[in-house]
């Protein structure tokens, strides 16, 4: 270890090497032009370094550098100029700061819990494959801009792994008091990113402003190209920003030849990140075989022995239901029908939601048509989420912006749709954000669900829900033949099988009308009895009709 003079001048051409650590003590350590420091191994500073002239980290080891030994965690003492040249990398023991100039020859500076900071005219060269600046902890890679805004994007020059993927950051429209723009490159996809995400750039750009005040912070950031880490379809991704809560397209960009993509933020803090279009559907619906009671259903096919399968039902018979740009079949983990911490959010069963587009808003004609379907879960409570049993149902490679007419489909009830001549339907346009007002079947006013109350869905008590008992999976329920769905439960192979005096337990069964995992024929509480007497309110002549916009 060496502790210097309180002050030592190294002159033009001088070049001092250090092959054990540089330690400097509260001492004036000036470099003048032309001179070079070179360290090999350690640096530790509790004050600035002084003078124009160079720091050159040299080792042959992870050399250590510390430039705020004994300060504040947020204390940064400078460095006027520094080159890393050491391929077995720097790691910072607290923060740093370069104040002219920042050259990268070999090797990364691993930030660790660390910030590495720019002063505002500082320059970054060299950056490139394996040299740069690495965020793998909570330390960020900071530019100042002192008390003016940032109009001029200013690369960030940090990497992952070893893949240079820097980011420009600019920020205008604030007030600023010694205003610092900061970011790191995270490998991976964004944890904020919906779980139905396809297409999406294999790193993403945390990033965070101080003494900043109101605008915009913009960042573009360059990402792992396609062909090597990044996963789905290219021409899918959009550039996006993540404020904490949704995300937002608004002011965002992609390239996807020079893979760069852009994201704004009116906010202190957030993410830039690429990944396909998407929209969030958040809804709710009563199926009336769960016996909803002031909104909310019972979950006996979930409650032990859960009956639900892990795999949507609704790709094979005895289902007519198609899907539309689903992608493959829906899978949930076991760990979905878990008792939740909040027990209205336990999961019932699968519904199939269908969502149109097309004609005129206001217009019943023309018809809309299908344009997308997924398979997704129904809470007690009537949320319908996402296949983690949580989240809003995510629609992929739709814009916002768009009226959408939204179907619900059950495997033995009438469906519900929203009505698309209904001008005034707020509920029809779907956002990228989980927090916006929800389509509420089950209060929305009789003008805006297709089909009249009581004869294509039921209203009691202020509540709609869907019609229990299409055990055939056709567009009626009914007592009388034919095509009868009381007959079909007796009859069907897939049900009783013509044996009245079968009664199937523990089972999940389209002839399953009141949803409490058995299915029977003879009294009491059988499933046909159960259509007599709530969907047809025990008028065996009744018939119930499902309406579709198309």
């Amino acid at each position: 270890m060496r502790r210097l003079l309180p002050t030592l001048l190294l002159g033009l051409g001088t070049s001092l090497a250090s092959q054990a650590q540089l330690y400097i003590d509260n001492a004036t350590f000036f470099i003048e032009s032309g001179a070079t420091v070179t360290v090999q191994g350690d640096l530790t500073s509790n004050t600035s370094i002084q003078g124009p002239g160079k720091i050159l980290l040299k080792g042959t080891a992870l050399q250590n550098v510390n430039m705020n030994n004994g300060g504040a965690a947020t204390n940064a003492y400078t460095i006027p100029n520094l080159e890393i040249d050491n391929a077995a990398n720097v790691a910072l023991t607290g923060n740093v700061k370069v104040g002219t100039a920042l050259t990268f020859t070999n090797g990364k500076v691993q930030l660790g819990n660390y910030n590495f900071v720019l002063a505002n005219a500082a320059t970054a060269t060299g950056a490139g494959t394996s040299k740069f600046l690495e965020t793998t902890g909570t330390g960020f890679a900071q530019r100042e801009i002192g008390n003016a805004a940032a109009a001029t994007p200013l690369v960030i020059p940090v990497g992952t792994g070893t893949t240079y993927t820097p980011i420009s950051l600019s920020h205008t429209g604030g007030t600023y008091a010694n205003a610092v723009l900061g970011a790191q490159s995270k490998a991976g996809r964004s944890p904020n990113s919906p779980i139905r995400t396809e297409t999406y750039s294999n790193n993403y750009w945390p990033v965070a402003t101080t003494g900043v005040t109101g605008g915009t912070l913009v960042g573009t950031g360059t990402y792992n190209d396609f062909t090597t880490a990044s996963t789905g379809v290219e021409s899918d991704i959009r550039g996006m920003s993540f404020n904490g809560t949704d995300w937002s397209m608004t002011g965002g960009a992609q390239n996807d030849a020079t893979n760069l993509v852009t994201g704004s933020l009116a906010a202190t803090s957030g993410q830039i990140f690429g990944q396909n279009r998407f929209l969030l559907m958040n809804s709710k619906v009563l199926l009336q075989g769960a016996s909803p009671t002031a909104g909310v259903m019972l979950d006996g096919l979930r409650t032990a022995p859960n009956v639900i399968p892990t795999t949507e039902p609704y790709r094979s018979a005895p289902y007519s239901f198609t899907s539309v740009n689903g992608g493959t079949q829906e899978v949930a983990a076991a760990s979905v029908f878990a008792d939740a911490a909040i027990t209205n959010n336990n999961i019932v069963d699968w519904v199939f939601v269908e969502l149109r587009a097309g004609g005129t808003n206001g217009t019943a004609t023309p018809a809309p048509t299908v344009i997308q379907t997924r398979s997704a879960f129904v809470q007690k409570d009537g949320d319908i989420v996402d296949i983690d049993g949580v989240t809003p149902l995510y629609f992929k490679n739709l814009d916002a912006g768009t009226s959408y007419t939204v179907t619900v489909k059950h495997r033995n009830h009438l469906a519900i749709s929203t009505n698309n001549a209904d001008a005034n339907s707020f509920y029809k346009t779907l956002t990228m954000s989980g927090s916006t007002t929800p389509l509420d079947f089950s209060t929305l006013p009789t003008n805006s669900i297709l089909g009249t109350a009581n004869s294509n869905y039921f209203n009691a008590s202020g509540f709609n829900m869907m019609y229990a008992g299409n055990t055939n999976n056709n567009t009626t329920i009914r007592w009388n033949p034919s095509n009868s769905d009381k007959d079909f439960i007796l009859s069907s192979p897939l049900i009783l099988n013509g044996v009245s005096s079968t009664v199937l337990t523990n089972v999940y069964n389209v002839g399953d009308v009141n949803m409490d995992k058995r299915v029977r024929w003879n009294p009491s509480a059988s499933d046909k009895d159960f259509i007599l007497s709530t969907p047809l309110a025990g008028n065996s002549a009744s018939v119930k009709t499902q309406v579709l916009p198309n």
